[in-house]
């Protein structure tokens, strides 16, 4: 039975298998049979990255929490500046609901929050110092807490939150910084590398950092996950040696001394790598201590070779168990000389053992010269959903995509063709195998035309699924496709349709296995 339906998925695609099938109005009304019948439940990452630094996608509104000039020329007063203070911080979190709902809007169930990105912080942080972009003051806070507010909204509306963080990025030399900051307090840590600044890798004290910073994460908010982006060793150091190629006018980066001292007979290469390694090793451990059924994942270059030239290797991780999904960036179109997206997405399969594989996806590039239309999208997410059902090297472990960023897939355009195409029908992201925490079956009961059912410990939320007729089975009896009403924290769902129903308990990314199925008669309850 279960290869038979994984053959019928692959032939006709996730999002082509309500019009697959014809509905049959003596069958698809008809009570579960338990003998004949099966119920397959779809699953999908669909996530997008909401960016926040040099406010790409947030925050468009800065706090000016200095006293400003009226236009008669005068100052405000106390009691003016605190009404405007107070409204453009509204004004921010209004914003940033706004974004979150609207991703939900446009069918993603998962968002990535950048809450550090040069090594400033978008929540109450003792380690780090507030984001320059919410203020007018660097290190000044906003006077809430918008990590707070992210993971209220995303949770609100059945959708997973990850933050996202640059791990060794602190920006360019110029960004605006009070003397206290902590690349100044702990310089010694620190490369100038064209006119940036980064963390050095190479030191012990880096990887501690991270690891900290990501306990103080994990801890203080009801995450699903922590997530880092390909900010690793700066471009162009592999290959020249000792020193990076300098430039006029630029320090350059010389780690020499930390190789000599810390290298145990490695190459710089493999040195240099193994630090990446130990980082991520790190931050999975701090996640994993701290928060045990939340999930750790990278996102790297989308092709390996470039990935490799920042001394990130994928495979490394996958092998020693550090990371619990991947997300390469493959921003190209099909037909690109260097890097055909299928092409590249083939080349993932078979390196990376049963990680899961989520695909960023470059909405940026929408109507571009590479993506002059939306077509180019709608085949590389039906490849993505067909990439776990193939024979052969290509099969690889896809559960989803992530797009990038925010504000190119929110527009009306974008989320009209996204549900249009390829995310009409609501999906609960898959899990992650490694999930600590497994939440039991719920057993449900009719009352009228409503479903009900009894608490489960460890459940945060319920999903309810409608059942649909999607063919039939050898046996003669029916194949029923879940499709997902509803995602919410209660005990009671009113049904609108006759049919068969399940519901799933959940606990943050994972969720429990079916429970009974319950039919609810035609005009039960009218």
């Amino acid at each position: 039975m279960k290869r038979f339906f994984l053959f019928l998925f692959l032939l006709i695609g996730l999002s082509g298998l309500n019009a697959a099938f014809s509905q049959d109005s003596d069958t698809s009304l008809r009570p579960f049979d338990v003998e004949k019948d099966s119920i397959y439940i779809p699953f999908e990452f669909r996530g997008a990255w909401l960016s926040t630094v040099e406010s790409i996608d947030w925050p468009k509104v800065r706090i000016q929490l200095e006293r400003q000039m009226k236009e008669d020329g005068t100052p405000e007063s106390s009691s003016e500046r605190k009404n405007r203070i107070a409204s453009q911080r509204e004004q921010q979190k209004k914003d940033l609901v706004s974004l979150i709902t609207s991703l939900k809007r446009a069918g993603c169930n998962a968002v990535m929050f950048q809450v550090v990105s040069n090594t400033d912080a978008l929540y109450p942080s003792k380690i780090l110092q507030w984001a320059p972009s919410l203020t007018d003051t660097p290190g000044e806070g906003p006077g809430y807490d918008p990590l707070a507010v992210a993971v209220k909204t995303a949770h609100s509306l059945g959708m997973e939150i990850h933050a996202w963080i640059n791990p060794l990025r602190i920006g360019k030399i110029d960004l605006p910084r009070r003397e206290d900051n902590i690349c100044y307090t702990r310089s010694e840590l620190v490369q100038e590398h064209g006119k940036k600044l980064y963390w050095d890798p190479g030191q012990p004290k880096v990887r501690e950092y991270l690891g900290d910073l990501a306990v103080e994460i994990m801890s203080k908010y009801e995450l699903d996950g922590l997530h880092i982006d390909d900010y690793f060793y700066p471009d162009g150091l592999k290959g020249t040696g000792e020193q990076a190629k300098s430039k006029k006018g630029e320090k350059v980066w010389n780690d020499e001394a930390l190789y000599q001292k810390y290298g145990s007979g490695k190459t710089l290469d493999q040195w240099r790598e193994s630090n990446i390694d130990e980082i991520v090793r790190v931050m999975h451990e701090a996640v994993h201590k701290t928060r045990p059924e939340a999930v750790f994942g990278v996102s790297p270059a989308g092709r390996l070779v470039n990935t490799q030239a920042l001394y990130a290797d994928p495979r490394n991780w996958a092998a020693q168990g550090t990371i619990d999904y991947l997300i390469p960036q493959i921003y190209w179109q099909h037909g690109h000389q260097i890097a055909d997206f299928k092409k590249v997405l083939d080349s993932w399969s078979g390196i990376l053992g049963d990680t899961p594989v989520i695909v960023g996806m470059a909405a940026y590039r929408y109507k571009s010269k590479a993506f002059p239309d939306f077509s180019e999208y709608e085949k590389q997410v039906e490849e993505c959903r067909e990439a776990p059902f193939l024979k052969g090297p290509e099969r690889q472990n896809v559960i989803g995509e992530c797009w990038f960023t925010t504000h190119n897939i929110i527009t009306d355009e974008f989320t009209s063709k996204m549900l249009n195409s390829f995310y009409g029908e609501d999906m609960l992201s898959p899990g992650f195998k490694n999930a600590k925490i497994v939440v039991g079956s719920p057993e449900i009961f009719r009352m009228g035309s409503h479903l009900r059912w009894s608490e489960v410990p460890g459940a945060d939320s319920f999903a309810v699924f409608r059942l649909e007729n999607a063919g039939t089975t050898p046996e003669g009896g029916i194949i029923w496709k879940a499709v997902l009403e509803k995602k919410f924290h209660g005990f009671m769902h009113k049904c609108k349709e006759a049919g068969n129903y399940i519901v799933l308990a959940c606990r943050k990314n994972a969720h429990s296995p079916r429970s009974n199925v319950i039919y609810i008669k035609e005009k039960e309850d009218k």
